[in-house]
């Protein structure tokens, strides 16, 4: 039977993705590399389709959906990693089950403590199973063929993927839970966060500032709605719907392992007051409009 599950990675030359393809599981996906590199007999095996394509990670993929739009209707599920994550197959289709079984278009795997990060949220909590949130960030998304074509158009804007990942938990009604971290699959990030893409963005001329500013007014907005994780399905499979509730667990579980955490204490104690802050505020907002 044709996979229904899709993998795209933007790879150099030390990519991790080799290692996605292995494991005690057969992959339940497909795989394409898009290459930026110069190699031209590395990924040839026949687990790889291989593209060449030069420019920043969110080019690359929209250029690939520009020239192959097949892609999109023969795939329900599209998972875009970083290629300095650390996974294996079993991981990989256990995002696709769970987004097939929650109904979600728009989820992630929780990182490992001892990943490279940006939001404390995405870190993993093992007193859950996924938590509903309003971020899913662009280092390991996994995306409905529905939320895909609705983003398309953005990537355009945003060859960063700055303030994509901001927006796109917003675009497809219902919200409320329709967006996911999956903690019952853990990945390893393994380099600081943007140190290629920071080169990348140099070269390619990009200012990540400017478009955020540009995604966010295309739907108007002046700032970005809060990062929340609103509610969340328990290992023993009961259903929190406080948001302070998951906060507490969230905030007890970093605090206990804070020795292990890449990061400052200063910027954890700072980024749990902002999560602490955002679990008391949280208000559901509607799907979001692109402005005439």
């Amino acid at each position: 039977m044709p996979h229904r599950s899709l993998v795209v990675v933007r790879a150099g030359d030390r990519s991790l993705h080799p290692g996605w393809l292995a494991g005690p599981e057969p992959p339940q996906f497909d795989l394409i590399v898009s290459y930026f590199g110069d190699d031209p007999d590395r990924y040839r095996t026949p687990a790889e389709q291989r593209v060449d394509r030069k420019g920043t990670f969110w080019d690359g993929i929209h250029a690939l959906f520009q020239d192959r739009p097949e892609l999109l209707g023969r795939y329900d599920h599209f998972l875009l990693p970083d290629d300095d994550i650390e996974a294996d197959a079993a991981s990989i289709n256990e995002v696709f089950r769970t987004a097939r079984e929650h109904d979600l278009h728009l989820c992630q795997p929780s990182l490992s403590l001892d990943s490279y990060f940006s939001w404390l949220e995405t870190l993993n909590q093992p007193a859950f199973t996924l938590r509903y949130t309003t971020l899913v960030e662009v280092m390991v998304p996994c995306l409905s063929r529905a939320l895909l074509e609705r983003c398309l158009p953005l990537f355009p804007l945003a060859g960063s993927g700055f303030g994509v990942d901001q927006v796109w938990a917003h675009l497809l009604g219902p919200t409320e839970r329709s967006a996911a971290i999956i903690d019952r699959v853990q990945v390893r990030h393994t380099r600081p966060v943007g140190l290629v893409l920071a080169a990348a963005l140099r070269r390619a001329g990009h200012d990540s500032g400017r478009e955020r500013d540009d995604v966010l007014g295309a739907f108007g907005l002046n700032r970005p709605p809060r990062a929340v994780c609103h509610s969340a399905i328990a290992r023993d499979g009961s259903f929190v719907s406080s948001p302070p509730a998951v906060n507490r667990a969230m905030r007890r579980h970093l605090l206990r392992n804070a020795r292990d955490l890449r990061c400052r204490r200063r910027y954890l104690l700072r980024g749990l007051a902002r999560m602490q802050v955002g679990a008391i505020r949280y208000r559901p907002i509607q799907p979001l409009r692109e402005r005439a």
